[in-house]
């Protein structure tokens, strides 16, 4: 009968031409090609070997009756049994360092198959589904050198209340009468934790002022610790009754990006809701001695005029105001 070779559980089995079964257990077993042959042995002390001349594995079929080639036979050993390089003879004949892979055909189709070099915009790994080198760059933050500036606005944020968060700073507890001033703006960082889309946005007087005013800005992050160009600025919004002050603007929010929120005072005889200085809710900005900055001040801006198209902040404050996103 034909030559078979197949897979058996844990054993590679092989009936030669005289109908003999040779069993040889997988995780025991090695092949190497030597002097033109196939040399399969079962363990360093060889308790059994049988010798396949390369030239016959065309002759050899499964046990489904599909005729194996000399490549597809080759491949079959190598799936189903360890591999030892060949010790001599013509069963591995490469070219030099500068030559080709001769018959290794196999190999050469492999190796055909691999990207030459690491092209930059190109996919070529993936860290968690993301593509590290796929359009654009990949940028690397940090450094500066040792002349440079390092700060990091420390985690928190000054969002409460909504469908995003929720803290006892807006709903419970005891909130800070923030005393404002005339003609200034108070920008304080806002970085979002995740995307998301608001259709308004409110804070709350406090204590009202007759005839006071504000504008509620939002501003761009200059990439150190300040704002830099102002994205948008409300109408005038009346402080002369206490209360929510509600701004409709629907505005998408990027994750992680650095968005200054400012609010500039009229006469500044209204306050506003917010965290006083030990609360530890918002973000930091600076440190001075053991007070924590948490908001930067413009001073000298005429309400009259609005906020400036870039910020210039002169002054700071250890205090900061609410602002609910819905």
């Amino acid at each position: 009968m034909a030559k078979v070779i197949y897979k058996a559980g844990n054993y590679v089995v092989l009936t030669d031409a005289n109908n003999v079964d040779r069993v040889f257990p997988i995780g025991k077993t090695v092949y190497e090609e030597t002097a033109g042959n196939f040399l399969i042995s079962e363990g360093q002390v060889e308790r059994e070997q049988l010798m396949i001349p390369v030239s016959d594995a065309v002759n050899w079929v499964d046990n489904d009756g599909t005729n194996y080639t000399e490549a597809t036979f080759r491949d079959f050993l190598r799936t189903n049994t360890g591999f030892s390089p060949a010790s001599g003879g013509s069963g591995a004949e490469w070219g030099d360092i500068t030559g080709t892979l001769s018959t290794q055909t196999d190999l050469q189709s492999e190796l055909d198959d691999k990207q030459d070099t690491l092209v930059s915009a190109t996919n070529i790994k993936t860290i968690n589904g993301s593509s590290v080198l796929g359009s654009g760059d990949l940028a690397v933050g940090g450094g500066g050198g040792a002349s440079g500036f390092h700060m990091q606005l420390l985690p928190g944020g000054s969002i409460y209340g909504g469908a995003l968060t929720q803290s006892n700073v807006w709903t419970g507890g005891s909130n800070y009468a923030n005393q404002t001033s005339a003609n200034q703006i108070f920008f304080f960082p806002f970085i979002p934790s995740q995307d998301f889309t608001s259709s308004t946005m409110r804070f709350n007087v406090n204590a009202a002022g007759a005839g006071d005013e504000a504008r509620f800005c939002i501003y761009s992050h200059d990439g150190f610790n300040a704002p830099q160009t102002k994205l948008y600025e409300s109408a005038n919004i009346d402080l002369g009754t206490t209360g929510y002050k509600t701004i409709t603007e629907t505005r998408n929010w990027t994750k992680g990006e650095v968005y200054w929120l400012a609010i500039h005072m009229k006469d500044g005889v209204a306050r506003i809701a917010g965290s006083g200085s030990n609360k530890p809710d918002t973000l930091v900005i600076g440190l001075l001695n053991s007070n924590r900055i948490k908001t930067w001040v413009q001073m000298s801006q005429t309400f009259a005029n609005g906020a400036p198209t870039t910020a210039s902040p002169n002054t700071y404050r250890y205090d900061t105001f609410i602002v609910e996103f819905n």
